[in-house]
Order: structure tokens, then C-alpha cells, then sequence
């Protein structure tokens, strides 16, 4: 995430697991278009590594092929936020696919994987405290 967006909805986020629902579609423009939107900072959202690395393009970490691992843009305003994984979908941590597996985890002692609200829950929440 770009902390220097103008996105009212990625306010306050580093990293976000979001479910892709699908590989279908993807981010295309034209050169022109990619360079102001990269120099607006109106890119919020870009398909990563597990560890935050650019996934360059990589299948699965890039699940669908956007040019430049765009998951997500915003307008100028922040206020219209388009945006391919589905925040809607991780609303609770049990509807992360590991969540038994993280359950388990953090039962035999590991450290919590959940803290505080999910991606999905606080991205919807940033636009409603924006409101």
C-alpha cells in the first residue's frame, strides 16, 4: 500500500491479505496513464510477495497478470476507489482460508496472527469513519 495515497480507504494499512476471487480481468492502461497515476500516488493497492516484495508480474502472487501488480487505484480525491480483491470477503478472521490452521497456531503457543480488525473490515470501516 501507498502510505502517500490520497485513498480514504487504505488510510492506516501496510499490508493487506485480500481474497482474489477469481483470475479473470486485469489492470491495463496505457504508459501515459500508468506515469501519472504512479506519480499521484493514486495506485493504493499492488499484488505482493508474501514478505511485501513486488510480485513483478508472478503467478499466483500476481493472480491475473496487471501490468505494474495493480490490485487497485484511486481518483485524485481518494474518495472513488476501484480495486480487483474483495475487502468484503475478509470481514472476520475466520474467513481467512488458514484461520484453523492459525487457530491451532496461536492454541500451541505461537504468536497471534489476528490483531485488531482485519484488511477487509478496516477498509470499509476508514470509508465510514470518512463519511
Amino acid at each position: 500500500m501507498d502510505p502517500a495515497s490520497p485513498c480514504i480507504f487504505t488510510r492506516g494499512l501496510d499490508l493487506a491479505e485480500l481474497p482474489v476471487r477469481h483470475g479473470e480481468g486485469k489492470f491495463y492502461t496505457d504508459e501515459a496513464t500508468l506515469t501519472r497515476l504512479m506519480e499521484n500516488n493514486q495506485v493504493t493497492l499492488q499484488y505482493a510477495l508474501p514478505d511485501g516484495r513486488p510480485a513483478n508480474g508472478h503467478f499466483p502472487d500476481n493472480p491475473n497478470g496487471s501490468i505494474a501488480d495493480i490490485a487497485g487505484i484511486c481518483d485524485p480525491t481518494g474518495r472513488i476507489f476501484g480495486l480487483m480483491p474483495h475487502p468484503e470477503a475478509y470481514n472476520h478472521w475466520t474467513n481467512h482460508p488458514d484461520w484453523t490452521r492459525r487457530r491451532e497456531f496461536e492454541r500451541r503457543g505461537g504468536p497471534a496472527s489476528q490483531t485488531g480488525l482485519p484488511a477487509g473490515l478496516q477498509i470499509l470501516k476508514n470509508a465510514v469513519d470518512y463519511v
